[in-house]
């Protein structure tokens, strides 16, 4: 059963995380994750970022649109959504104990990579594009984390920012949105997770 003090948190964690990936157009899951995490099961963190940043990410879409590169981004969508299946079902199947770890390691890696920075100026293939978004649409749905690979395939070569949020927001709309129907039909919407989305 949610408690007053999983609303206060959970409302202040997606504050911030939002006013991130707001400025940003990712974060959303490296700056709420480790606070929700002290007060809330690793399931129900997921099921609520996922749920909760489509409203986010549609309002950055809507701003940017005419900036994203669609032949680019579709393929890497497309694969994406294949990769959502894997996330639910790893998230549905595994321990909770096992789950906070998993996403602990993630978010210290992947910080960290954004963070440095590495590997933003070397070339990548095209072809590197569906199979990456693939294995981070299974990260984030089954963590809740993984934007910051994306962001670093994408940031080479250089894009002006509105075409980077375009991006970012179109691939993880997608991503949230097969999300949420896998967690429908998972069962993983309980009556205490549905409340704590709405609030």
């Amino acid at each position: 059963m949610a408690e007053p003090i999983h609303f206060i948190v959970a409302a202040l964690a997606l504050f911030v995380a939002s006013t991130v990936v707001s400025t940003l157009g990712f974060g959303i899951g490296l700056t709420a994750t480790p606070i929700l995490l002290l007060v809330l099961e690793p399931q129900t963190v997921v099921v609520m970022l996922n749920t909760v940043g489509i409203t986010v990410f549609v309002l950055i879409l809507a701003q940017t649109r005419r900036h994203l590169p669609v032949r680019e981004m579709a393929p890497i969508g497309i694969a994406g959504l294949l990769g959502v299946p894997v996330g639910v079902y790893v998230l549905s199947t595994t321990s909770a104990s096992v789950m906070r770890i998993v996403i602990t390691i993630l978010v210290l890696v992947l910080a960290a990579l954004a963070v440095s920075g590495v590997g933003s100026s070397i070339d990548r293939p095209r072809l590197l594009g569906p199979p990456l978004g693939f294995v981070v649409a299974a990260l984030i749905t089954s963590s809740g984390i993984g934007g910051p690979l994306m962001v670093l395939y994408l940031l080479h070569p250089v894009r002006p920012v509105p075409a980077l949020r375009a991006s970012l927001s179109f691939f993880f709309l997608l991503i949230m949105f097969g999300g949420v129907a896998g967690y429908g039909v998972a069962g993983l919407y309980t009556v205490d997770r549905l409340v704590l989305i709405g609030a």
